[in-house]
């Protein structure tokens, strides 16, 4: 079937389908018959009381008529229908990261975002006032060589001493209720989610090159010194509890001489409890996977 016969072959449909509407519902109006004729024959629709009024409309002129009107411009429909898919899919604007201050003034911007962070603001309590990046860099800087500073970290460390029970004979054991020292700052931390721990560390990376950069290392990044660090509290070696303790001086040594000579990471993770130093490294694993992860996408 060529173009001419399909397009007429459409027109009579149409007029067909418009002429029995107008049966089953003009009840009011008198009934028109229509004959369309190609020339060679012609179909005559004579409705019951009808008169003999014909309209003969040439087949031709149907189709010039069609082509005319009934044509649809394709370049009219495209932009139309991008223009729908634009209101169906509004693009949201990128939110927009808060400018950092110099290092001397990021003491109150570091606090103000922490109170906005989910999960962030109960931790203000356990900081200290001041100089809050630098003294993370070195406490960090610190535990990837397996130490841990006993003064200016950025948190401050519990005042309840640790209780021991005494065995007599100069042994002691520690109290198991000395880990509930820890309780509340190590919950506090796992509760801080992985991606908002990231994202919070990844924006303040500046800030935390330049303080490790004053500390005159060279030739290390301080992304790749956090990451060593990390793995040394997750490498951390355990042992039994509760441990026997000596005091010699005024200092408690373990009785164990090869507890004593654990790296002062691990041994202040016995000090956390065995609940608190699991919870501690899990949430640390967590951490060094999304970084990794945030690493290797941008890469």
């Amino acid at each position: 079937m060529n173009d001419n016969k399909l397009i007429f072959s459409m027109v009579i449909g149409v007029i067909v389908l418009f002429g029995l509407f107008m049966l089953l519902t003009g009840e009011e109006q008198d009934p028109v018959t229509m004959i369309v004729t190609n020339d060679a024959e012609q179909e005559e629709f004579s409705p019951p009381d009808v008169a003999n009024e014909i309209i003969e409309i040439p087949a031709v002129e149907l189709e010039e008529d069609f082509a005319e009107r009934g044509a649809i411009d394709e370049n009219f429909v495209e932009p139309l229908e991008e223009i729908i898919a634009d209101q169906g899919n509004p693009v949201e604007p990128e939110p927009v990261s808060p400018t950092l201050p110099s290092l001397n003034n990021s003491d109150a911007f570091i606090k103000e975002e922490l109170a906005a962070l989910d999960g962030g603001s109960p931790l203000l309590r356990y900081l200290v006032s001041e100089e809050l990046l630098r003294k993370f860099v070195v406490m960090i800087e610190n535990i990837s060589r397996g130490e841990f500073p006993e003064r200016n970290l950025p948190l401050l460390y519990p005042q309840e001493k640790m209780t021991v029970t005494e065995l007599g004979s100069e042994f002691y054991l520690i109290d198991e209720q000395s880990y509930q020292r820890f309780n509340s700052l190590v919950e506090v931390l796992a509760n801080i989610s992985t991606e908002t721990a990231v994202d919070f560390y990844l924006h303040l990376q500046p800030l935390l090159g330049e303080a490790y950069a004053e500390l005159g290392i060279r030739n290390t990044d301080f992304n790749d010194v956090f990451i060593q660090a990390i793995d040394n509290v997750l490498n951390a070696r355990t042992a039994p509890q509760p441990q026997q303790l000596i005091r010699p001086n005024l200092n408690y040594l373990y009785a164990d001489p090869a507890i004593e000579n654990y790296s002062s990471v691990e041994k202040l993770l016995l000090r956390l409890g065995p609940e608190n130093a699991i919870s501690l490294k899990r949430r640390l694993e967590f951490f060094k996977r999304r970084l990794e992860l945030d690493a290797s996408m941008a890469d």
